[in-house]
């Protein structure tokens, strides 16, 4: 069997790792390239809430490139991954969701209220869905930062593999926009927002990892054997 992520992979990947001890053949590649984009400052807020490893990586990288000085905030993650990544630069991470955007944003709420209105600032892609932050109230005055461009790449390799796993929204309609599933092919998204996007595209038959990481996504694939 084989499959493929919209993810680069490592020898040390959990997915391949996990897969590959059951026979899978694992093939990684993005289908979006990512470029950082400068910021001078950080807006007033009182949390920081980070939803991708990617957002982490780029908004730090400016921090420590133009000398930022750090606000006293409150940090935020969506899941574990980011949370793992943002715990490298904070030594303190206030709320940790469970990695899905509506149910995230609904818990993050019912801690984060403390004021009569709070600044939520999330650094971002250009291109970002915004899922977080369209599940806040107008208690909530959230603040966009964008920190790297994320950009389709033009010619995306068709896939004959069994499995498909989408980690993003941008890179299931890079690929999609381009070629028809095939028929034998099976779908997996990352999490809620990607597998809508999935459903926008025309793909009805997608299964949806527990948890947005790679060993649930791995589970997901292996119920295909």
């Amino acid at each position: 069997m084989h499959v493929f992520i919209t993810r680069a992979q490592t020898p040390d990947s959990e997915f391949s790792r996990l897969l590959r001890a059951k026979g899978w053949e694992v093939h990684g590649r993005s289908l979006v390239t990512l470029a950082p984009l400068p910021f001078e400052a950080i807006p007033d807020c009182d949390w920081i809430f980070f939803a991708s490893k990617n957002a982490v990586h780029f908004f730090f990288e400016q921090v420590r490139k133009q000398d930022i000085p750090l606000p006293a905030v409150q940090w935020a993650a969506l899941g574990d991954a980011t949370a793992e990544a943002l715990a490298k630069y904070v030594e303190t991470i206030h709320f940790r969701g469970n990695g899905e955007p509506e149910h995230s944003a609904k818990a993050f709420q019912a801690m984060a209220f403390t004021a009569p209105s709070v600044r939520v600032l999330f650094p971002a892609a250009r291109h970002s869905m915004k899922s977080i932050a369209s599940h806040l109230d107008d208690r909530f005055q959230a603040i966009h930062l964008e920190v790297y461009d994320n950009q389709p790449i033009a010619s995306p390799p068709q896939r004959s593999d069994e499995v498909l796993v989408f980690t993003s929204p941008m890179n299931a309609q890079t690929y999609f926009y381009h070629y028809p599933l095939l028929p034998y092919q099976k779908v997996v998204a990352i999490g809620a927002t990607t597998a809508k996007a999935l459903h926008r595209l025309g793909i009805s038959d997608v299964k949806t990892a527990a948890a947005a990481n790679e060993r649930s996504l791995a589970e997901i694939v292996m119920s295909y054997e």
